[in-house]
């Protein structure tokens, strides 16, 4: 049963509304994480402003440890057909979305970086203007406070509903639907609070290119509709507009155009999630607190004196006082004074301060899935100690890689579906696959394919590992009869040599070999004019191996 726009606005509303409690609720503890990656960690603390402060980079290097080894390299993806519906071209499909993939890593690495240190994050792709319908398409990372999700659902394909709330500008919203008049608001940083009032005075004087309304693009999944609206305009009793989902899987059912990404999730609310950067806050916070008590301490242990008053004149204690670190400090008395002048004594810092820090550096360790020395870090491990760790730290890394993997492939299918709607009738575009020229249009692309993300979630200590176990399994490979030229291709693809190497070796492995007189000739050392060496090596194929 269709729902009425009385009963539609009713539930943007009460969504909207939700989502701004929920969110404003979070902000502080947000800006927290935010601020301690940035390095920015004393802003959101009290502190004395006639103290020196130090900031550690532990919650930087905490999310770029797990960015170096989920983004090694450019992001792609392998597309076959779907047996029971490949009426599409399978290969060109995988051409057209690593084509696309490949421009789109930093959008995805913002992305994953947001997923690290807030909540959750999501990608959204968007169309725009362009003469190739193949760069149609547009993507941006999105923070958790701009995407609308069914935090009652236990998994993203269980949502009811998932939207974007943002701003948009007032000459935009007017293209898009109109000469309405919508109330402008300046656009609010989630992490600012400022009341709109303060700013109507000086801000209804600018152009409509720097005025913007709210706008909630909220996509009903159990109703196939999509719904615009804005608080901003009609005082938002009413709907910008009302229609159905326009993008579909091959199967006919919506698709939105956002692709949600989950680094940590709650078992009891998965939809909710919660920040990675969250779990060693607490030590990146005690790190801070214990080094800038270090940096003050260290610049009040100095050198100071005391003096008899009246026994040194003014002339005599500047001379004394001159070229030295010390202050002179009068005393009023000569009882403890065995001198004229007596340095002060200066107590060190209790080595307390050295083991707390020791246990909060473990702390932190722990509450990474990373092990030390994959940081670069020189530890005493040992060889079988390490290898355990790097093996752990892959699994660990596997995980949140596979997260990775899902928003890659939700990614490409949502690309592929989008541009095949957004290709106009009779439209093309040629392309290169497999080294042949292919024309490319809409139906190529208008079938159900199955989408699998390459693999690269691995540490760079890791790959070393898996390419000098390759090798130690060279001559057992061989013995068991495996075929020289497949090594060959493992070795090319797992150190990335040239591939030409691959067509020199196949080269000297079809020369011919030396005849018999050949070899009587080089016995004798009869004929010829090349030593004896030389000939040895001519006479040698691949594979072969010269016994002394």
């Amino acid at each position: 049963m269709a729902r009425s726009n009385d009963d539609v606005v009713r539930f943007v509303q009460l969504i909207h509304s939700e989502h701004k409690d929920y969110w404003k609720n979070k902000s502080g503890e947000l800006k927290r994480y935010r601020d301690a990656y940035e390095c920015k960690f004393w802003e959101s603390e009290r502190y004395d402003p006639t103290m020196i402060r130090i900031e550690t980079a532990d919650a930087f290097a905490y999310v770029e440890s797990f960015m170096s080894s989920l983004f090694g390299k450019n992001n792609s993806v392998v597309i076959g057909p779907d047996h029971a519906a490949s009426t599409g071209d399978a290969a060109a499909a995988q051409v057209v979305a690593n084509r696309f993939l490949y421009d789109q890593r930093l959008p995805m690495e913002n992305a994953s970086r947001l997923a690290l240190i807030y909540d959750y994050s999501a990608v959204k792709l968007c169309p725009r203007e362009s003469n190739n319908f193949l760069d149609r398409v547009s993507i941006q990372g999105l923070p958790p406070w701009e995407v609308i999700v069914d935090r009652d659902a236990g998994d993203v394909d269980e949502q009811r509903f998932v939207g974007h709330t943002y701003y948009m500008t007032v000459v935009e919203a007017r293209e898009k639907w109109g000469n309405k008049r919508f109330t402008a608001i300046p656009k609010q940083d989630y992490f600012s609070d400022f009341s709109h009032s303060a700013y109507e005075e000086h801000y209804s004087d600018l152009p409509d290119d720097y005025l913007y309304i709210e706008l909630v693009e909220l996509y009903d999944l159990l109703y196939d509709e999509v719904y615009y609206w804005s608080p901003n305009w009609s005082n938002g009793e009413k709907l910008l507009s009302r229609d159905p989902i326009p993008l579909r899987t091959y199967d006919d059912h919506p698709l939105p155009n956002i692709s949600l990404l989950y680094y940590s999730r709650c078992p009891s609310k998965p939809m909710e999630g919660y920040s990675a950067l969250s779990r060693v806050y607490d030590q990146v916070y005690e790190k801070n607190i214990l080094r800038t008590y270090w940096a003050n301490a260290v610049r009040r242990d100095s050198r100071q004196y005391l003096y008899r008053e009246g026994v040194v004149d003014e002339e005599a204690l500047a001379k004394i006082t001159a070229g030295i670190d010390g202050a002179m400090i009068p005393v009023d008395t000569q009882d403890g004074l065995s001198s004229i002048i007596v340095p002060v004594g200066v107590e060190p810092i209790s080595s307390n301060f050295d083991r707390y820090n020791a246990v909060v550096e473990a702390d932190l360790n722990r509450g990474s899935i990373m092990a030390p020395f994959s940081r670069g870090e020189a530890t005493r491990a040992t060889a079988t100690e390490i290898t355990a760790l790097a093996t752990y730290t892959a699994s660990e890394v596997g995980k949140l890689a596979r997260e990775r993997d899902g928003m890659i492939e939700n990614i490409t299918l949502i690309y592929l579906r989008l541009i095949a709607l957004l290709c106009e009738e009779g439209e093309s575009v040629v392309l290169d696959v497999k080294g042949k020229a292919k024309v490319l249009t809409s139906d190529s692309l208008d079938s159900k394919f199955t989408i699998n993300a390459l693999d690269q979630g691995s540490t760079p200590l890791s790959d070393a590992l898996k390419k000098q176990n390759l090798l130690n399994l060279m001559p057992t490979l061989q013995g068991l009869g495996v075929d020289a030229r497949k090594l060959l291709e493992e070795i090319i693809r797992a150190y990335e040599l040239p591939k030409d190497f691959l067509e020199i070796a196949q080269q000297v492995a079809q020369a011919p070999s030396p005849s018999a007189a050949d070899i009587s000739q080089m016995e004798l050392g009869v004929g010829t004019q090349q030593s004896e060496a030389e000939l040895l090596a001519q006479s040698l194929r691949p594979g072969m191996t010269l016994e002394r």
